[in-house]
């Protein structure tokens, strides 16, 4: 035995190889180097090298976040109103510091969704983004990427309103973007030198920054989602129509926004832009001149005469997205109306989830801050005179002769079953209103289009509907159900909740918005979602536009387990048997109301020509009978005559015999 061990003792120093062991060490060094993430948060991209902060979210995870991040050359001088330029970069010796949010673009002061409001400091110069990214994002690459843009009907939004670490925590590159707003974004005089839209070329130009650098930060260029609130997802909807985006995102999420609702666009674009110049003497039949004279005016003396169009309550007439076919071919961003577009299926055929919450209607009313201290039959009055014609004027469904009957319409569907006396009710009635016609109906509307198989063959849609009994955003109101922009609040996580008031979810509301989240980032990862509802509720299917299978999303301890956050609408309140009829009344019974007194005007006003045609030939008509009657006489006469003179002939040739 002692042999034995001596022996094996000799054979180790000869079987030792000192070369193949540093070399396995190096080789093990060099994969741990591989997989390990920077200690400090540092990142080459094409201007520059950016130097961002760390992170440690609620679960221990470690992200890098990238803030303030300039993509565009400062809107500023010339480029006021212009089409936005790439950013130059910055010195190579000295990093960018993103360690803080850029300021918000310049926008109204007022909330339009509370505790969402705009609180940082204001500037032109405000074309940034920021990126958030995982330590499994860098090490492994390749993670999916969201780009997240928001906004209020155009007219405020920011970035930094929503911390993304929380989602990026999910293993997903996450990217949110400032972009121009109100008059500074969308004013139009519909030639080259005032385009319009350049808001939405701000979020292009961030598009394409992500596709050329988003690598650096682990995300892939080939799986972006581009995801969407309010503005946001209507600008999302514009993007999937513009003939400009083939390529820059793969999938698209939309909440609560979209292209059919009447505040997405503008119907007059020069109108509110020649307003506003002429409010600060800059109006001027040159272009030219005018743009000089606007872009020597501070941005504050720009805002208040926007805010004095604004306020003043004329939302039908307000610098919006555009249809710029006015421009040259090559320039033009969206070429096509929308109802166009969409109906001959002009659209990027990519995966899309869409949905809107119960009360989106709320986020009109929620700035009228004195409308509680009005009495029954003042609110009523407003109703009727201001609020029912500036939403039929700005569906375009309005003239002087069948308005009354499309106000009386919509005054029995939404006010004749409302007691005299019952505030309460009326404002209900007053965001149902609201909710139908600027969101619901429009919604469907382009679902119908999205996921129509004889235009899209492929069509790959999710709907959905968030009704949220509990209402964290807007109980200052007094209102039950979720509002606009609920939904954010379960998607952005405690970051989100932490910042708009220390809300804290009930165990149900954590339990829905762990379900929520699964499913947007499984969507997000793939662009389709399994049949899995993780426990809870029924199969998220597909959409498909003539059974309108939407799921809703809504904690609910009354129900049973498998139908405590997801269910179908006939699940739903009895409300919900009701939708189809309000979405029938907006999408075409009100349309073809119109459209049949069009018509009807359209053959009154032809007779009316044809009999006008008539009224001014008679003189001629009546000269030419009078002829008539004289070439009669005439040849009357003639005839009398040659008879006679026959006679007459006659006669004297008896005479000669």
């Amino acid at each position: 035995m002692m042999r034995t061990r001596m022996r094996m003792r000799a054979r180790r120093p000869s079987s030792f190889q000192p070369d193949r062991v540093l070399f396995a060490l190096a080789v093990l060094a060099g994969v741990e180097a591989l997989h390990t993430p920077p200690q400090e948060p540092v990142v080459k991209i094409q201007q520059g090298t950016l130097k961002g902060v760390k992170i440690v979210t609620e679960s221990r995870i470690k992200i890098y976040a990238f803030l303030g991040v300039p993509y565009a050359a400062p809107p500023l001088g010339p480029l006021r109103f212009a089409s936005p330029e790439k950013h130059g970069g910055w010195s190579e010796n000295e990093p960018f510091s993103a360690d803080n949010f850029g300021p918000a673009c310049v926008q109204p002061l007022h909330e339009l969704v509370p505790n969402f409001g705009v609180k940082p400091m204001q500037d032109e110069d405000c074309l940034t983004l920021n990126v958030w990214t995982s330590e499994a994002a860098l090490t492994y690459k390749n993670a999916p990427v969201v780009i997240f843009f928001e906004g209020e009907g155009f007219v405020t939004g920011y970035s930094g309103r929503f911390p993304g670490e929380d989602l990026a925590a999910e293993g997903i590159v996450i990217v949110s973007a400032n972009y121009r707003l109100n008059v500074f974004g969308f004013f139009c005089l519909e030639n080259t030198e005032a385009r319009g839209n350049v808001g939405l070329l701000d979020q292009y130009l961030a598009l394409v920054w992500v596709r050329e650098n988003i690598e650096q930060f682990g995300g892939d260029p080939r799986s972006i989602t581009l995801m969407g609130h309010s503005a946001g997802a209507t600008s999302i909807a514009y993007h999937l129509i513009s003939p400009r985006t083939q390529g820059l995102f793969h999938k698209a999420i939309l909440m609560s926004g979209n292209v059919f609702s009447p505040w997405s666009k503008s119907n007059n674009p020069s109108n509110a832009s020649k307003e506003i110049a002429k409010s600060l003497g800059c109006f001027s039949k040159k272009v030219h001149s005018m743009l000089n004279c606007l872009q020597s005016k501070s941005a504050e003396e720009i805002l208040k005469a926007y805010e004095m169009l604004y306020m003043g309550g004329n939302w039908t007439e307000l610098p919006l997205p555009v249809i710029d076919s006015f421009l040259p071919e090559t320039e033009q961003y969206l070429p096509m109306a929308p109802d166009e577009a969409y109906a001959k299926g002009n659209f990027l055929k990519i995966p899309v989830m869409s949905g809107i919450t119960m009360n989106d209607g709320i986020v009109a009313i929620s700035q009228w801050t004195d409308l509680f201290k009005q009495d029954f039959f003042q609110l009523k009055h407003l109703f009727l005179s201001s609020i029912i014609p500036s939403v039929i004027q700005k569906y375009n469904l309005s003239d002087l002769n069948n308005f009354q009957q499309l106000q009386t319409i919509l005054q029995w569907y939404y006010l004749d079953l409302v007691k005299d006396g019952d505030t309460t009710s009326l404002i209900s009635k007053l965001i149902d209103f609201f909710t139908d016609s600027q969101f619901t109906a429009p919604h469907r509307k382009q679902l119908s289009f999205l996921s129509n198989t004889t235009i899209n063959p492929l069509s790959t849609v999710y709907a959905y509907q968030f009704e949220q009994e509990e209402n964290h955003l807007y109980h200052h109101l007094n209102i039950s159900g979720s509002g606009h922009g609920e939904e954010l609040l379960f998607l952005f996580g405690p970051p989100l909740l932490k910042k708009v008031g220390r809300i804290r979810l009930t165990s149900s509301e954590e339990r829905l918005s762990t379900v929520m989240r699964r499913f947007w980032v499984e969507f997000i990862r793939k662009g389709s979602l399994s049949l899995s509802p993780y426990g809870y509720g029924i199969p998220w299917r597909r959409y498909v536009w003539n059974e309108d299978n939407y799921v809703i999303f809504r904690s609910d301890n009354s129900l049973p387990l498998t139908q405590t956050v997801m269910r179908l609408p006939s699940m739903s309140l009895a409300k919900d048997a009701m939708s189809k009829y309000t979405i029938r009344l907006w999408n075409d019974l009100l349309p073809d109301l119109h459209d049949l007194h069009n018509q009807q005007n359209s053959i009154i006003q032809s007779q009316r020509a044809r009999d006008t045609q008539l009224t001014k030939d008679l003189p001629y008509r009546s000269a030419m009978y009078t002829l008539i009657c004289f070439v009669i006489v005439l040849l009357v006469l003639l005839i009398v005559c040659v008879v006679l003179l026959k006679k007459h002939v006659t006669e004297r040739e008896r005479d000669m015999f």
